[in-house]
Formats: structure tokens, C-alpha cells, sequence
């Protein structure tokens, strides 16, 4: 077994599916796993009160790519400095979210393969994100982590 490779249980229990396999954001499982981490921003459109955006997270240690996600964000949700910053820089969703403090609640989670043959098998997540208290509607989201093959080796953690 090499340092790029996985141990034999993870690549019976895929590591990507366990980093997706929770009810939470995304941005503090992927820093704890993989330190600090930037965006770049795909696409971002804007139409009747909705964004869309598409991004990928990096490891910035290393450059690597680490997910791809795509969101279709509530701007009614959402005060517009938060909006302004979303759409100015490129920012991780999660971290503004935690930066303007706004509480969440995640629901309707479901994990799905996109390329269904080891070792370069992606896993996947869609969700919706509400805020907290006011129950109004944030975004969706459906973000898909790099292979196993690839996240592996950017681990932090031996």
C-alpha cells in the first residue's frame, strides 16, 4: 500500500461517501480533513429572486481539486451584503454562512454514485438548506467529491 492509495477498508467503505454521509455543511468536514481550502467560481446567474452557482473547492496547500457543487440560492433568504459577497468574491458558501451567523437546518439528503466502477467512482449529495429559525428556504445544493483516488493522497491526516 502506497501513500496515494487507500487501505483495503476505506476502499470497501468509500472515503468520499463518508465525508458526504452527514447532516451538516460541507466547508468544516472538508477543512478538518483537508486544511485551508478556496473556491473558484464556475458560473453564477441570476434570475427572479434566485442565484445559481457552480464552484469548485480546492486544497490550496496543494491545488487540488477537492468537489464540485451547484446551488440554486434563495436571495429572499438572505441579506444582501451576504449576496453582495457571494456574487463579488469567491467565497465558500458554508464559511459566509457562518461568517453572517445565519442558522441552518439541512434536509432531504440523499447520496448517489455518478461513475459506478472503482477506482475512479465520485460520490454525490443533494440537499436543501433552510434557515434555522425562520424556515425559509436557502438553496439546494448537489456537490460531488473528487475520486477516492484523488482525495486520498491530500488528506491531512496519515
Amino acid at each position: 500500500m502506497t501513500a496515494s492509495q487507500p487501505p483495503k477498508s476505506v476502499t470497501l467503505a468509500p472515503y468520499s461517501r463518508s465525508l458526504l454521509d452527514h447532516d451538516g455543511l460541507m466547508t468544516p468536514i472538508l477543512a478538518q480533513e483537508f486544511g485551508a481550502l478556496s473556491v473558484r467560481k464556475t458560473q453564477t446567474d441570476q434570475a427572479s429572486g434566485r442565484f445559481s452557482r457552480r464552484s469548485s473547492i480546492f486544497q490550496i496547500a496543494s491545488g487540488g481539486k477537492i468537489l464540485d457543487a451547484v446551488l440554486e440560492i434563495s436571495a429572499a433568504a438572505l441579506p444582501a451584503k451576504f449576496l453582495d459577497q457571494l456574487l463579488r468574491d469567491d467565497v465558500l458558501f458554508g464559511q459566509l454562512l457562518a461568517d453572517f451567523e445565519i442558522p441552518v437546518r439541512l434536509t432531504d439528503r440523499v447520496l448517489y454514485q455518478i461513475t459506478p466502477s472503482p477506482p475512479e467512482t465520485r460520490w454525490g449529495r443533494r440537499l436543501t438548506i433552510y434557515h434555522a429559525e425562520t424556515h425559509a428556504f436557502i438553496c439546494s445544493v448537489d456537490e460531488v467529491l473528487a475520486p477516492d483516488t484523488q482525495l486520498w493522497p491530500l488528506r491531512l491526516r496519515p
